[in-house]
């Protein structure tokens, strides 16, 4: 059974970045359809904090320095053009997300200033707008709202299968109909990929949504799009370490420290001070340092001791400000009160948070495939090798803008799919009904998550990524003698196996791109590398299919992003 459509512009993805592309390009006057696995106004954007960069508050600060601190944080892998359009047009954020209905915190006198600006991960100047009380939940209610205001047809529980061509242009894609069971073919004038990242590949060890799978990665990548800094996956580090069903949950950066907290061992020792002066690569580095030596916990932990800060009025007035936030909320679940308070240290360790690589792309937010966009998380380029805190959300709606707009004008004169390019993919996922194989998805996902985290975590060795590469091609193996339930409406299985091999296909992108970096720069950690090495690592890794094969390259010659 499948379902044929057509519409100009199709955005494959439902959050901050997929939304504000599908409303801006409907404003151009674009029949647009929306697909997304999760309902619209979910996925990572609804369990963020809702902080947003919005620089200029102060006098002190300027669209340069924004984007000096960009680049500085991002060791210079990002693409100075993008970076700049970010910090340039990073009011638009607030712009647009106050104009879909989320309101960022005002002074006393209702306005945005230096008074409610305040320091977040990174950056040099506090620069960063809070939106309590909602915070995440608030701007996924305005996503959603926003969507249904704009006449975009939405298609939720909808997961992209894989992309159409007509000779070197994408013009459409398969998805799977997770409630109705069968595929839906979706001609289109153009793509926007706006599927966010793929934490999940590092589950329990993550506090990114469960779609997080790298839907986009694999796609883009199938249909021949460049893909550069895969490697570079960020572990922010201050996460909860239990009980289980908590496990990998985030509640702070290095700034959430205070100025006075520090990190102490298993046994009461300071080991690392003056975190919150550090970006998130720096403190989950040394960290795992620690954790690798057997400092930790028996949680698998560190202790974060935030009590001095207690000692003081902005000490105490950060407390204050971070609670109201509900940014401690888990600890005082996980934890209890005395925690809550930080009147005793903290239990934390790393946790799986963003991909800073992606879909290479122009300023434009063009691929390298004609009618191919993306934009937030799976778009690479604009953040490097780390980010910094609170510019996600920025982000996703400064280029969610950016590619709404450009794929609505290109996806003018654009030819429909091929029937039997559409036909034999959607017979794939007629397929995965009622299999009767040796494995189940969920099995194989889960062993590909441990050998992830295990191999190709936070600290990484050529010899464990070599031998994740094995795993990866026994994991492919069996998931070819896979078994899935007959059940052809709200199959999970069949969606378990769509994600398992968009899974694998960014997990061996990730991996070799890290084999290829033999050097330790911004997220990408390498003991067995430990120097950052300019002279043949200042650029960036690519990743592409040719004939079949992965092609990873790192240029010879020339700057990031020539």
């Amino acid at each position: 059974m499948e379902n044929t459509i057509s519409t100009d512009v199709l955005v494959i993805g439902g959050g901050g970045a997929a939304v504000t592309a599908a409303v801006s390009a409907a404003a151009l006057g674009a029949d647009v359809i929306l697909a997304s696995k999760e309902p619209i106004g979910y996925g990572d954007t609804r369990i963020s904090m809702g902080m947003i960069a919005n620089p200029c508050m102060k006098e002190d600060d300027s669209e340069k320095e924004f984007c000096n601190d960009l680049l500085e944080c991002g060791e210079h892998l990002n693409n100075p053009e993008i970076a700049w359009i970010l910090a340039k047009k990073a009011h638009r954020a607030r712009e647009i997300s106050e104009g879909f209905g989320h309101l960022f915190q005002r002074d006393k006198d209702g306005l945005i200033g230096p008074g409610v600006a305040f320091f977040s991960g990174g950056h040099s100047k506090a620069r960063t707008l809070r939106s309590p009380p909602s915070n995440g939940i608030g701007i996924g209610n305005a996503l959603r709202a926003a969507a249904v205001r704009s006449g975009v047809r939405v298609l939720e529980e909808t997961a992209a299968h894989k992309l159409l061509k007509d000779g070197d242009r994408v013009n459409g894609a398969v998805c799977y109909d997770l409630a109705r069971g069968g595929a839906i073919i979706i001609s289109a004038g153009a793509v926007i990929l706006a599927t966010g990242g793929a934490g999940w590949l590092y589950y329990p060890h993550t506090d990114c949504m469960s779609g997080a799978c790298g839907d986009g990665y694999s796609l883009a990548y199938e249909a021949g799009a460049e893909l550069t800094d895969m490697e570079q996956v960020q572990f922010v580090p201050f996460a909860l370490t239990h009980p289980a069903p908590l496990c990998g949950i985030f509640f702070g950066d290095p700034a959430s420290a205070g100025p006075a907290g520090v990190i102490r061992n298993a046994h009461g020792e300071a080991v690392l001070h003056n975190v919150h002066n550090r970006t998130r690569a720096q403190v989950t580095g040394l960290m795992s340092e620690l954790l690798s030596r057997g400092e930790g916990t028996e949680h698998g932990g560190l202790l974060l001791d935030l009590s001095a800060n207690l000692l003081t009025e902005d000490g105490r007035r950060m407390w204050e400000t971070r609670n109201r936030l509900g940014q401690f909320d888990a600890v005082r679940a996980a934890y209890g009160e005395k925690a809550y308070r930080w009147e005793e240290s903290l239990d934390v360790a790393p946790t799986a948070h963003y991909n800073m690589g992606g879909v290479k792309v122009d300023t434009e937010t063009q691929s390298s495939v004609k009618g191919l966009f993306a934009a937030g998380q799976v778009m690479g380029g604009v953040f490097g090798g780390d980010r910094l805190g609170s510019a996600s959300l920025t982000e996703v709606f400064v280029f969610g803008e950016i590619a709404g707009q450009e794929a609505a004008r290109a996806a003018k004169g654009a030819r429909p799919a091929r029937p039997a390019d559409a036909k034999r993919a959607a017979g794939e996922l007629t397929g995965l009904i009622g299999r009767c194989g040796k494995y189940t998805p969920i099995q194989l996902k889960r062993r590909l998550q441990d050998v992830m985290w295990n191999k190709v975590g936070i600290l990484r060795y050529e010899t464990g990524m070599k031998e994740a590469l094995a795993e990866f091609a026994l994991i492919e193996a069996q998931a070819r003698d896979i078994r899935t339930c007959a059940s052809r409406t709200f199959n999970r299985d069949a969606l378990d196996v769509i994600e398992l091999r968009h899974m694998l296909r960014c997990a061996l992108m990730i991996t070799r791109s890290a084999l290829t970096r033999r050097e330790t720069r911004g997220a990408h950690l390498r003991p067995d590398c430990p120097n950052r090495d300019d002279e043949n690592f200042a650029r960036n890794i690519t990743v592409r299919e040719s004939d079949g094969e992965m092609k990873i390259s790192k240029p010879e010659t020339g700057k990031c992003h020539g």
